[in-house]
């Protein structure tokens, strides 16, 4: 086996353990990348810092990251062994193209401006959690929290890279409460 030059790989998860007798082997891919792939005719292992090819013949992907391989090259169980708890690459040209601003994370980075405060800081993070969102800025050397939502979002800008907001009166003065 030889490797393909000039192609960026990137770890999209690992294989985790045989199934059956025939050379199965269950594997975790970042449910962020499976969404993202054409197809998957070969997954690249590395062996002495170089990426090998291993073909796919059977291929059970699943949304959730849980999926199960088998292998051109590997007829049993005990060739499947040796590749169990290997890192597994896939080269970027089987990634469909992302959009941009499809996701909270594309706008970390923007200036947030308060419609009565002006310039805040740049948003440093959004959170993600069940039942509502979290903007993430620094303000005056202090962490501050503020609600992720249609109320206090008010524009994003993405040509300028801007949001402006409506912040909840008081919200700077909980973190940084004046002298």
């Amino acid at each position: 086996m030889s490797t393909t030059s000039g192609e960026n790989f990137i770890k999209a998860g690992r294989l985790n353990k045989t199934f059956g007798l025939k050379g199965h082997l269950r594997a975790y891919l970042d449910p962020a990348i499976v969404v993202r792939l054409k197809k998957l005719p070969v997954i690249y292992l590395v062996s002495k810092n170089v990426h090998l090819p291993y073909f796919t013949d059977e291929t059970d992907l699943n949304e959730s990251g849980h999926c199960m391989f088998h292998f051109e090259e590997v007829k049993d169980k005990t060739a499947a062994d040796l590749l169990v708890g290997k890192d597994i690459y896939i080269s970027e040209t089987l990634l469909k193209k992302v959009k941009p601003y499809t996701s909270l994370g594309d706008f970390v980075g923007f200036n947030l401006f308060d419609e009565s405060m002006g310039l805040l800081a740049p948003l440093d993070n959004v959170i993600e959690l069940p039942n509502h969102d979290v903007g993430q800025f620094i303000y005056s050397g202090v962490e501050v929290l503020f609600p992720w939502n249609e109320h206090v979002i008010l524009k994003i800008d993405k040509r300028k890279k801007e949001i402006h907001v409506r912040l909840p009166d008081g919200l700077i003065d909980i973190y940084i409460p004046k002298t």
